[in-house]
């Protein structure tokens, strides 16, 4: 399939809003398959939340298809979900997402590719990226190679599934 008409562009505090609901709709709606409902009603509240730190760092970006309609967010920095700083030419993949309607069309290749790009500026040279297991497939197939799974601490007593992957850059 083709790829929709969008700009990749840095995301702004204005984005906060829209990101929101991308993020609430695709992890709501696309993470039923592979995730307990008791695991997601506890998790959702705080993944499905923008990071206002990822939006004003400059390496988070959004797919933009016009008049501020967003297809896709995502990006990166050095410290993990969880915080926590990896050596300085090491970054992590943060809360990357496609709108469910724009999913399997390629937008988040480009985006990926724009995210990298951007890392490689900056020095990075390896990729961290914490995923849910709904998403892992698609970031192998990006390059990145499997750690296996890994329990994300979202607070106390809250555990959320994930795969560790690494991409060198």
């Amino acid at each position: 399939m083709a790829v929709p008409p969008f700009v990749v562009r840095t995301a702004k505090a204005m984005d906060a809003t829209a990101i929101g609901a991308l993020l609430r709709t695709c992890y709501t709606e696309g993470l039923k398959a592979d995730y307990h409902p008791n695991v997601l009603a506890a998790a959702l509240p705080i993944i499905s939340q923008p990071k206002d730190s990822l939006i004003r760092s400059g390496t988070y970006f959004v797919a933009d298809s016009g008049e501020d309609h967003l297809v896709a967010s995502g990006g990166w920095s050095w410290h993990g979900p969880v915080g926590g700083v990896a050596p300085r030419d090491t970054a992590h993949m943060r809360h990357v997402v496609v709108s469910l309607d724009h999913m399997r069309r390629g937008v988040g290749r480009v985006l990926l590719d724009y995210i990298f790009a951007s890392a490689r500026a900056q020095g990075v040279r390896r990729m961290i990226c914490t995923s849910t297991i709904t998403a892992a497939g698609f970031y192998e197939a990006m390059g990145f190679v499997s750690r296996g799974e890994v329990a994300l601490t979202l607070g106390p007593g809250l555990s959320f599934p994930a795969v560790q992957l690494v991409r060198e850059l």
